[in-house]
C-alpha cells in the first residue's frame, strides 16, 4: 500500500533479511502471507458494522495456528499500535489495508501550505499535486496519512471526530476477521520496549516516551492491548521526546503525542464487536 520495498514478496524478504529476519538468526523459514505481488487472500465473512466479508492473506487462513509478536508504540491515526492493529493491517494484503484506510480524507489547510512538494512526493497513490498549494484529489485519496507525516508545516489534517472512530472500528474488524478459524490457538506476545511515538512503518525514529517495561504474553489480543495501555500510561514520561504533556503517571501517554486520537477507542469496540475482553489479571514471571 506504501511507498518501500514491501511492494512484492522479494522485496519483501530482502528488507526482512536485512533487518536481521534471515533464516539463519531465527531458524524458521520466512514466508510472505499474500503471496508474491500481495494478492493471494481470501474473503472471511464476519458480522461487523462496516464489513460483511473481509480480505485475509491466504498465508493466514491457511495456518494451523498463530503467534502474534507486536512492537507496541504510538500511531499518528490509531493512536497506538498493538496487537489489535498488528492482527488487522498485518494480515491483510494490500486491498484489505485500503478497505481498513478508506473513508479517510485528508484536507489542506491553504494558510499553513507552502507549496513545498513533499506530500506530492510521498502519496503512493499520486492523490496529489502541487501548483502553488496542494490539492488532493479525494476520488483516489485513501487517507493513508503519509501526506500528513511529512508535511513541514503541518498543513494537512483529517477531520478527527469524524474519520477516526471508523478507521479504529474498521481495523478491529478486520482482526475479527483474521483470528476466524483459529479457535483460540493463537498466543500473543506483545514487547513494551523502546516505545516509539509513531509507527515502526514510518522512515524514521524518534526517542522512546517512557522506558523499557519488558512484554507481556496473552491468549486475547483486546486484554494484551488494555493491559500494555494501562501499563505504559503508569510510567513517567521521558524528557527530551515526543512528548508535549502527560508526563505524569497515570496520565495517557500516547494523546500526550497525537492529541486528536483517543487510542482506548478501538479496545472498547473490539470488545463490543466479540474479539475480545478488556478484563485482566496480571501475573508477573
Amino acid at each position: 500500500m506504501y511507498i518501500g520495498s514491501r511492494h512484492n514478496a522479494a522485496d519483501h524478504l530482502i528488507t526482512a533479511i536485512r533487518h536481521g529476519f534471515a533464516y539463519a538468526v531465527v531458524d524458521c523459514p520466512l514466508i510472505i502471507a499474500d503471496g508474491l505481488k500481495g494478492n493471494d487472500y481470501q474473503e472471511v465473512s464476519i458480522d461487523g458494522g462496516h464489513f460483511k466479508s473481509v480480505r485475509i492473506a491466504r498465508g493466514i487462513t491457511d495456518a494451523d495456528a498463530m503467534v502474534v509478536l507486536t512492537h507496541v508504540k504510538g500511531h499518528a491515526l490509531a493512536g497506538f499500535g498493538g496487537a489489535i492493529k498488528n492482527l488487522a493491517m498485518g494480515c491483510a494484503p494490500p486491498v484489505g489495508k485500503r478497505d481498513q484506510h478508506q473513508g479517510m480524507q485528508a484536507e489542506v489547510n491553504e494558510s499553513l501550505c507552502e507549496g513545498c512538494g513533499y506530500c506530492e512526493t510521498q502519496c503512493p497513490f499520486s492523490a496529489i499535486h502541487v501548483e502553488d498549494k496542494a490539492v488532493i484529489d479525494r476520488s483516489i485519496c485513501y487517507g493513508c496519512s503519509a501526506c500528513l507525516q511529512v508535511c513541514p508545516r503541518h498543513a494537512i489534517y483529517f477531520n478527527w471526530e469524524r474519520d477516526v472512530p471508523r478507521f479504529l472500528e474498521r481495523m478491529a474488524e478486520y482482526s475479527l476477521g483474521a483470528v476466524q478459524g483459529f479457535k483460540r490457538k493463537i498466543l500473543y506476545i506483545s514487547f513494551l520496549t523502546d516505545i516509539t511515538p509513531d509507527c515502526d512503518c514510518v522512515t524514521w525514529s524518534d526517542s522512546p516516551i517512557v522506558p523499557d517495561i519488558g512484554f507481556l504474553a496473552s491468549a486475547d489480543p483486546v486484554a494484551i492491548d488494555t493491559a500494555a495501555l494501562d501499563i505504559i500510561n503508569q510510567e513517567r514520561g521521558l524528557t527530551g521526546s515526543s512528548l508535549q504533556c502527560h508526563h505524569e503517571p497515570g496520565e495517557d501517554k500516547f494523546t500526550g503525542v497525537w492529541g486528536y486520537v483517543d487510542g482506548s477507542y478501538i479496545l472498547e469496540y473490539a470488545e463490543k464487536i466479540g474479539l475480545g475482553t478488556r478484563s485482566y489479571t496480571l501475573v508477573e514471571i
